[in-house]
């Protein structure tokens, strides 16, 4: 298929499908690297379901990293002042860098909001990592874009094996 044809494809689909559909077309990419989410998923108590919606997010499952700058203070794929690329962005350390930010992260959230849920901690987690800590206010920005497109690839690579 083209890009053309696969852009206009896209296009036509929003939200959770929308998710879906990128998940689909990044699931042979990641599939290679699925051994690896699960060693850094057990190190961080992670679903590798999550990291590999992260990963699809950033990265379009490894077909290309982007420089998104540094909006809003986010985690971006390269965007992050701390992070120190290794010698291939699929690496392992790699996967676990990334992943132990979202964990410190939910920790954070965690820390400022007790009472809330674990599901809570998780899209409060994933909304701080895309558009920074003091983002989240209260249990109204935890829908955030980055979080709702993150949870629906996350879902998908879930019930296809990951």
């Amino acid at each position: 298929m083209s890009p053309l044809w696969l852009l206009l494809g896209l296009l036509a689909l929003t939200g959770v499908r929308a998710s879906e559909r990128l998940a689909e077309i990044d699931r042979p990419y990641l599939l290679r690297y699925q051994p690896t989410m699960r060693i850094v998923g057990r190190k961080y108590c992670m679903d590798p379901a999550v990291i590999a919606g992260v990963l699809s997010r950033e990265s379009q499952g490894g077909n290309f990293v982007v420089d998104m700058d540094n909006v809003g203070n986010g985690i971006g794929v390269i965007q992050d002042p701390n992070f120190y690329p290794p010698t291939s962005w699929k690496s392992e350390s790699w996967v676990s860098q990334k992943t132990e930010i979202l964990t410190s992260k939910i920790k954070e959230i965690q820390t400022r909001f007790p009472t809330w849920t674990p599901d809570q901690y998780l899209r409060g987690g994933l909304c701080a990592y895309s558009k920074g800590p003091s983002f989240v206010r209260s249990n109204q920005d935890l829908n955030c874009d980055f979080c709702n497109d993150v949870l629906a690839r996350a879902k998908y690579f879930k019930n296809h094996g990951f």
